[in-house]
């Protein structure tokens, strides 16, 4: 255990770091970030295409076949259309999580005003409202809410790193007093 012990910090500390500097590039650079992001979704998008491919033509796939077809073609499609061309693949993904987000905030709004609902309904009304502003936001100027996602990443990427680091120190500084035997 006290061996565990003494890899731990530094291993906490290393990630700390690296979190650090992966969340000041996404911040100094965030449309670095947000292109680099939307091709990584694209080279999932076209394995996850390629894969429903595949399975559309095993045996085991005949049932749900057309389906597995639709879905691997839109699959390759997007993933391509990101690759190749991530700044338009970007602001579309904004603009289709805004859409999503508005959704969202109408579903919460009727929810709020169901008879059968359980938690306070101003909470709901008001976390509906909020959906739906964010989903207009991102719908009204979707590659300035792209920007607002990477730059979030990468404030989160920081914070996670300065609070790692800390847990590493602060883990180290008990292993040591572990190991003297003292106590604070």
């Amino acid at each position: 255990m006290i061996e565990f012990a003494r890899r731990a910090p530094s291993t906490l500390i290393t990630i700390g770091a690296l979190a650090i500097i992966f969340g000041l590039v996404a911040s100094l650079w965030p449309i670095g970030t947000a292109v680099t992001l939307v091709i990584m979704w694209g080279a999932y998008a076209l394995a996850d295409g390629i894969a429903a491919l595949v399975m559309a033509f095993r045996k085991e796939g005949t049932s749900a076949r057309a389906l597995l077809i639709f879905t691997g073609v839109i699959g390759v499609i997007a993933g391509l259309f990101a690759i190749f061309r991530p700044v338009s693949s970007g602001v579309a993904l904004a603009w289709v999580l805004g859409i999503w987000l508005i959704a969202r905030g109408i579903t919460e709004l009727a929810g709020a005003f169901a008879q059968t609902s359980a938690r306070p309904r101003w909470l709901l009304a008001l976390g509906g409202v909020a959906w739906i502003l964010a989903g207009v936001l991102f719908a009204a100027s979707p590659g300035a809410a792209a920007l607002t996602i990477a730059l979030r990443i990468g404030f989160l990427a920081i914070a996670w790193g300065v609070l790692a680091i800390t847990a590493g120190l602060i883990l180290r500084a008990e292993s040591k007093q572990a190991e003297t035997g003292t106590t604070t």
